[in-house]
C-alpha cells in the first residue's frame, strides 16, 4: 500500500519534458529533480532503511540520468525508468553492504579457525579459476549469470532489463552453470 502511494505521488512525466532534458534543458531537469527527489528517496528507504544512503542513491540516479541524457527515449515511461533505476541502485547498495559484512565475518571466523596455508592456497586458486571461467563465458551468458548470481536479480527482472524472454534467461543460465561445473570439476572434487 505504501509503495503505491509513493509511486503514485510522481505523476507520469510528459514526453515533452523528457525531450527538453534530452536536449540539455537544465531547468526542465531541475524541475524533474525537485518533483521526484523526495518520493524516490522514500521509495529507496524501503530497500536500504537508511535515509542518507537513500538520498545518495537517488542523487546518483539523477547524476547518471543527466550525464546520459542524450540516451533518453521520450517514448519510454520516465517514471518507470526512475523507479527501476533507484530500485536497482538500492539492491546494489544492499548487496555491497552484505558482501562487506560477509567479508568482515569471514575474516573474524578465519582468524579463529585459522585455515591452513594449504587451504588458503587452494581457496585462492579456486577463486582465480572461477573468475577465469566466468570471464570465458560468452558475453550474453556471462552478463545474465552475473546479474543473477552477483546482482541477485530474478530471471524475470533480467529478462525485463535485457528485453529478452524469461526462457532465454533460463537457457543462458543453464549453459553457464553446465560450463562452470565442467570447468571447475577438479576443484569440486577437492572440496
Amino acid at each position: 500500500m505504501t509503495q503505491n502511494v509513493i509511486t503514485s505521488s510522481v505523476a507520469d512525466i510528459p514526453s515533452v519534458e523528457i525531450e527538453k532534458i534530452r536536449s540539455g534543458d537544465a531547468e526542465a531537469f531541475e524541475l524533474l529533480f525537485r518533483r521526484c527527489f523526495h518520493p524516490l528517496v522514500a521509495f529507496a528507504c524501503h530497500y536500504v532503511y537508511d535515509h542518507e544512503a537513500a538520498e545518495d542513491l537517488v542523487q546518483d540516479v539523477f547524476i547518471h540520468l543527466w550525464s546520459h541524457r542524450e540516451r533518453l527515449d521520450p517514448a519510454r515511461n520516465a517514471k518507470t525508468y526512475l523507479y527501476t533505476a533507484v530500485r536497482n541502485r538500492a539492491f546494489k547498495y544492499a548487496r555491497h553492504l552484505r558482501v562487506r559484512e560477509e567479508y568482515r565475518i569471514h575474516h573474524i571466523v578465519s582468524g579463529v579457525t585459522g585455515d591452513s596455508p594449504e587451504q588458503q592456497a587452494m581457496n585462492a586458486e579456486f577463486h582465480k579459476a572461477l573468475e577465469r571461467s566466468i570471464q570465458s563465458l560468452p558475453v550474453k551468458c556471462r552478463t545474465i549469470f552475473c546479474m543473477n548470481r552477483f546482482d541477485d536479480l530474478k530471471y524475470r527482472e533480467i529478462a525485463e532489463i535485457l528485453n529478452i524472454s524469461v526462457k532465454t534467461v533460463e537457457t543462458q543460465m543453464s549453459r553457464a552453470l553446465k560450463f562452470l561445473k565442467k570447468q571447475l570439476q577438479a576443484f569440486l572434487l577437492l572440496f
